[in-house]
C-alpha cells in the first residue's frame, strides 16, 4: 500500500471543499482497487509574505509563492513521518486556495502553476490550486477539483496525457474539463495497476 498525505493550504472558506475532495479521492482508489492510501496531514498556514500580490493585465492577483508552497509541504511531510514513525510515507499533496506562482530570476514577472510536482530528494511534493476551478455550483466545483487531483496523482505514478475520455486527457478549457469522465480510462487504469510501486509485495 502506497501512502499519499493530503494537506490543506488556505483559510476556512474552502475547508469544506478540501474535505469533500479528500474523502472522494480516498473512496475512489478503494473502489477501483488501487493500493493507494490517502491520509490527512493537517492544515498548513503559510506565514506573512508568502502571499504575493501580482499585477496582471486583468488586475491584481494574489498568489502563493511556488518556493514557499514546496517548502511548507516538504516540512509537513517530514514532521508527519516523525510523528507517526513511518519512513515509508514519501508523498504529500497540498490543495491551495490561491494560485501558485514564481518570479523569474531575471525579469519582474511571474509564472503561474495550476498544479506542481517536485522531487525533494526521495520525497514527492505535489500541489493543486482550486482557484481556476471555481464555480458557484458546489457539486461542479468538487467535481472539477477531484478530477484535477486524479490527474496529478496519475502523473505521480508515471501516466502520460491520454486521448480518451479520461482525467489524464488535458482539456482545451474548463467547459471541456466539465465533460470529462471523473475517472481513468481502462488503459490508464491498467497501467496504474501494473506500476511496480503499487504491486502487492511478496512475502518471502
Amino acid at each position: 500500500m502506497d501512502t499519499i498525505a493530503f494537506a490543506y493550504m488556505g483559510g476556512k472558506e474552502y475547508e469544506w471543499l478540501f474535505f469533500e475532495v479528500y474523502d472522494r479521492v480516498r473512496r475512489f482508489y478503494r473502489d477501483v482497487r488501487l493500493p493507494i492510501n490517502i491520509v490527512y496531514a493537517g492544515k498548513i498556514i503559510l506565514p506573512p509574505g508568502t502571499l504575493i500580490r501580482v499585477e496582471t493585465a486583468s488586475g491584481f492577483v494574489n498568489m502563493y509563492s511556488f518556493e514557499a508552497v514546496v517548502e511548507a509541504l516538504y516540512g509537513k511531510l517530514v514532521e508527519m513521518r516523525d510523528d507517526v514513525n513511518d519512513d515509508s510515507i514519501t508523498k504529500i499533496f497540498g490543495i491551495t486556495t490561491f494560485p501558485i506562482g514564481s518570479r523569474d530570476r531575471y525579469f519582474d514577472i511571474y509564472k503561474k502553476y495550476l498544479g506542481i510536482q517536485v522531487n525533494v530528494g526521495d520525497y514527492h511534493v505535489l500541489a493543486l490550486s482550486i482557484k481556476p476551478f471555481f464555480t458557484e455550483n458546489k457539486y461542479l466545483f468538487i467535481e472539477r477539483v477531484f478530477k484535477g487531483v486524479l490527474h496529478e496523482i496519475g502523473h505521480l505514478y508515471g501516466l502520460s496525457h491520454c486521448h480518451e475520455d479520461c482525467v489524464m486527457n488535458p482539456p482545451k478549457d474548463i467547459k471541456d474539463w466539465d465533460l470529462r469522465t471523473p475517472t481513468y480510462c481502462n488503459t490508464c487504469l491498467r497501467k496504474l495497476k501494473n506500476k511496480e510501486e503499487l504491486m502487492p509485495k511478496l512475502q518471502l
